[in-house]
């Protein structure tokens, strides 16, 4: 457990100490913080033993199969083509695992950092509420879905310079490594749809009627979900109800604090990113594929929230402050807490490098 020490507080450090006579600027602490995050990460998912994180195996079978295979033949195997494609590319250069784990990691997280160091103004709040998303241990374990979240990384710089035909190409290529990827297809929409606070008169009522129906809606959604994708979509019980609500105690506070003249329109269109995280995550506790469709939205959480800060209404300045430290200090204890005694983190811990046994 000490590598994921060292992820974690030593990014803290970086950001927090002070060398006495020697200013060094907040935001370039504030960079080499985020920057340390990441590299360590990357090197730990590079490096990591095939048994962290409960998919790799199938995916390793599926890399050495598509190593033995022509172009051609890919074309029959029962899995994403562009996947298919990507593992095969890989395997021109190396066909050992390992390698094919180091450079997914590689391609995952240089595809995401860009984004995340354009926008991170809180690298401790950040990098705490990344860990705590469910997309941080799906790293170690779901490769196609995380390359599938990267390029929807790519989609959103483009939605954001509302530059349509890239986007949609982009929507493509993802969903080419992951069916799921198709719900980037309302990232556009949704991003610049200018929800304000006074959208909650209207907002907040549809959304209790998604909830109330959600056994309801969820049936009529699977139907057209078995149509185009090889999902089972039959409905099992999973009882996520604790990522409900902390996403729905993040809506709250997003509207609450800031000053709505003070955010830009990047912020609010985070913001819709985070309400609609919600609404998917209300089908969470029916099936485990309405979080996969979540990961490419919840994964911008960790940007918005420090957004809203910076950007408080003065008469929530001490709430805002108080708020953050919270955030910073009780995520982090609850995912040491988690690490030790979950049973459910995808096998992620304990971590082990790959030269080490299971």
């Amino acid at each position: 457990m000490w590598e994921f020490y060292i992820l974690l507080l030593f990014p803290l450090a970086i950001q927090h100490f002070r060398v006495k006579d020697h200013v060094i600027d907040y935001q370039k602490k504030n960079h080499r913080a985020l920057l340390f995050f990441f590299v360590v990460m990357t090197i730990l998912m590079a490096l990591r033993h095939e048994s962290v994180g409960t998919d790799n195996v199938s995916y390793i079978f599926y890399f050495k199969r598509f190593s033995r295979l022509s172009w051609n033949q890919l074309d029959n195997e029962p899995i994403e083509l562009g996947f298919a494609y990507f593992n095969k590319i890989i395997s021109l250069i190396s066909k050992e695992p390992q390698f094919f784990l180091a450079v997914t990691a590689i391609v995952t997280v240089v595809i995401i950092y860009p984004t995340y160091k354009r926008l991170c103004i809180d690298s401790s709040l950040t990098i705490i509420l990344y860990v705590t998303m469910s997309t941080f241990v799906m790293s170690f374990s779901g490769i196609r879905q995380m390359l599938a979240v990267g390029i929807g990384f790519i989609a959103y710089e483009f939605t954001r310079n509302k530059k349509l035909f890239p986007f949609i190409i982009c929507v493509i290529l993802a969903a080419m490594v992951h069916t799921s990827a198709f719900m980037l297809l309302i990232m556009y929409p949704l991003y610049h749809a200018k929800i304000s606070r006074k959208w909650l008169i209207a907002v907040v009522p549809a959304i209790a009627v998604v909830f109330a129906f959600n056994t309801q809606i969820f049936s009529v959604i699977s139907i057209l979900l078995e149509q185009f994708t090889e999902y089972d979509t039959s409905i099992s019980q999973t009882g996520a109800y604790a990522m409900l609500i902390l996403f729905a105690v993040f809506s709250v506070f997003s509207f609450v604090i800031p000053d709505e003249t003070k955010l830009s329109s990047e912020a609010i269109g985070l913001r819709n990113f985070l309400l609609f995280s919600v609404v998917l995550q209300m089908f969470a506790p029916l099936h485990t594929i309405a979080m996969r469709m979540n990961y490419y939205y919840i994964i911008f959480i960790p940007l918005l929230l420090p957004m809203i800060i910076e950007a408080h209404n003065p008469r929530w300045k001490k709430i805002a402050r108080v708020g953050r430290n919270i955030m910073v200090i009780f995520l982090l204890l609850y995912f040491f807490y988690n690490a030790y005694t979950s049973t459910s983190n995808l096998d992620v811990f304990p971590y082990r490098f790959f030269w080490e046994g299971v």
